[in-house]
């Protein structure tokens, strides 16, 4: 067979194969900017509330005062980055190629921890932006009045008895625009949401994917020290006056519902057995023309190298430590 032909017709497969991938990318990429500008519009408060709450002149739950953030918005954000790093180091250093694998190198192995590190990061980070998504709607289209909203807002009212004002402009001009708008976006906590997720998620990947070591207390401790975490941040939302305790209460199943919906169904219980095999991105006659030109004959054996996606791992062997 001429090899021209058969470098041109593998041309044109690799081509058609590009132009697959190239469309649901660019979706990806269209999808991942909309998300993410809904999410920094929402957090700076630039999106209008579509409802704007009433209160009761003798509501005594509005009446405290601001006492900053333990927990700063800043602070919750980052922690967000906590789990990825924590996921690629334990699969850098407890993660070792299958007994399937043809090549048991320092290289192989590598490439193996960063494919499954980045395959349970993926997993996580779109768990945790579907979710704040869904938070940040509720607090447009629903939110309720915080803990300090009179003390931040000071409206335009003379309030007596139990009278429902619906009417009102905030009058302190020594707060941010964002702050003020912000004082009636209490429910749900976006901060228990958050770190009851991130402390989920670590809880029970920890849980799967470390093996039993030689030492009993290690994952325990990083397990408790995460829900920990997760506690500390609901309750300072209390104490800080930004929520109410329902309010925590709401963000804190959210965020529970939301790890333990990521962690059965995205993650399939972290169990690596149980991830779908990549499909091939070349059809059936695509093979056939790939093995024909690679085809040599060896002792009147045709031998082919048929292109296939990387297969996933699906058995992990773990160092004891």
């Amino acid at each position: 067979r001429n090899p021209d032909m058969a470098d041109v017709e593998s041309q044109k497969i690799c081509g058609k194969a590009k132009a697959r991938i190239t469309l649901p990318v660019a979706i990806d990429v269209v999808i991942l900017t909309l998300v993410a500008c809904f999410l920094i519009l929402t957090e700076l408060g630039l999106l209008p509330q579509v409802v704007k709450r009433g209160y009761y002149c003798n509501d005594q739950s509005i009446r405290h005062e601001y006492k900053g953030d333990t927990i700063t918005t800043v602070t919750i954000l980052l922690s967000g980055l906590v789990p990825i790093a924590l996921i690629w180091l334990t699969e850098a250093l407890l993660y070792t190629p299958s007994i399937n694998c043809s090549k048991a190198d320092s290289e192989s192995r590598c490439r193996g921890s960063w494919r499954e590190a980045w395959y349970w990061s993926t997993k996580y980070g779109r768990g945790l932006v579907t979710m704040l998504v869904i938070i940040g709607t509720i607090k447009i289209f629903l939110g309720e009045l915080r803990p300090h909203f009179l003390h931040t807002c000071k409206p335009d009212v003379v309030c007596e008895g139990d009278a429902y004002i619906t009417s009102y402009t905030c009058l302190n001009e020594e707060e941010s625009l964002y702050f003020i708008r912000d004082a009636s976006k209490s429910f749900p906590s976006g901060h228990a949401a958050m770190s009851v997720f991130e402390a989920i998620f670590m809880i029970w990947y920890l849980q799967r994917r470390v093996p039993r070591l030689r030492t009993v207390l290690t994952i325990p401790l990083c397990q408790m020290m995460l829900m920990c975490w997760a506690v500390f941040c609901s309750l300072s939302r209390i104490t800080d006056n930004r929520h109410h305790w329902w309010d925590v209460l709401a963000g804190s199943i959210a965020g529970c519902l939301a790890a333990l919906m990521t962690c059965l169904f995205a993650c399939r219980n972290f169990d690596a057995s149980r991830r779908k095999r990549k499909s091939s991105v070349y059809k059936d006659h695509d093979h056939k023309l790939i093995n024909n030109s690679n085809t040599t004959t060896a002792g009147g054996v045709n031998v082919g190298t048929p292109l296939h996606k990387e297969e996933n791992i699906t058995m992990n062997h773990v160092i004891l430590a």
